[in-house]
């Protein structure tokens, strides 16, 4: 055996490899189970619907979208109270629900926006006790189911609507609306606070009058007079208030 340079020929008994080998040999680490993204929530679209709420209580107008109160305006309300039922010629602001009818510009009130009234509880009310006939009940009833405004001149009354004071108050962002009792069942603003809620508002709107005003003692006497007057109409099925008594649907009027 011959040695070089200190160093021996005799080849190592293991046989060597390239680090390529052994790298190719170590096994990859553990994968992980892959994270399901989260799943993508629905948002529930809001509700922008625009609606009025009247407390006759308050006396305030509260003029929402959604849930949001946008605004809030002082109100006039009717002579004889609010109450959840009324008859033509009590001057009660209705209390229920109800939406806007139509807008009028141009009336002696300044824009008039006229409710729905009566509604389907008004007038099973008022068949019930007699003081509109079954065809009144029915003719109500069916321009509701049809999304129309409902006949405007039964015992039950009509044109209760949203309006300002007309052109003989003023019309300035200031001015307030003359307050307490003194409509014949409308809802008054002032001028300009019914301008600005006629601008936003359009048929349908809805708008829910709430609270109760106690009539004054000679209003509920008036009251009982005529329940009592309408009530012998309708046993005798006469017609009450008829487009031949002169009053005419399209003329705005408060009953």
């Amino acid at each position: 055996m011959a040695f070089l340079g200190g160093c021996t020929s005799q080849l190592p008994s293991t046989p060597v490899h390239s680090v390529a080998y052994y790298a190719a040999r170590i096994p990859p680490p553990p994968v992980s189970p892959a994270i399901s993204p989260a799943p993508v929530q629905s948002v529930a679209p809001r509700d922008e619907t625009l609606h009025i709420i009247v407390n006759t209580d308050q006396r305030k107008l509260y003029l929402y979208r959604g849930s949001t109160l946008l605004a809030s305006y002082p109100v006039a309300i009717g002579f004889g109270g609010s109450a959840p039922r009324r008859i033509r010629g009590d001057n009660k602001t209705p209390v229920g629900h109800y939406h806007i009818g139509y807008v009028r510009w141009g009336t002696q009130y300044g824009p008039f926006m006229l409710l729905t009234y009566p509604n389907r509880h008004d007038a099973e009310w008022g068949l019930r006790e007699g003081i509109i006939s079954r065809s009144q009940y029915h003719a109500i009833v069916s321009a509701i189911d049809n999304g129309q405004v409902p006949p405007q001149n039964t015992p039950l009354g009509g044109y209760i609507g949203i309006h300002g004071m007309g052109p003989n108050f003023s019309y300035d962002r200031t001015a307030r609306v003359f307050p307490g009792r003194w409509t014949a069942g409308c809802v008054a603003l002032s001028n300009h606070d019914a301008q600005d809620i006629a601008s936003m508002v359009e048929p349908g709107t809805p708008v829910e009058i709430v609270g109760q005003v106690a009539s004054y003692p000679e209003q509920i006497d008036e009251s009982g007079r005529l329940a009592f007057q309408y009530h012998h109409v309708a046993d005798k099925g006469l017609k009450f208030g008829s487009s031949a008594s002169g009053q005419s649907p399209q003329k705005v009027r408060n009953e």
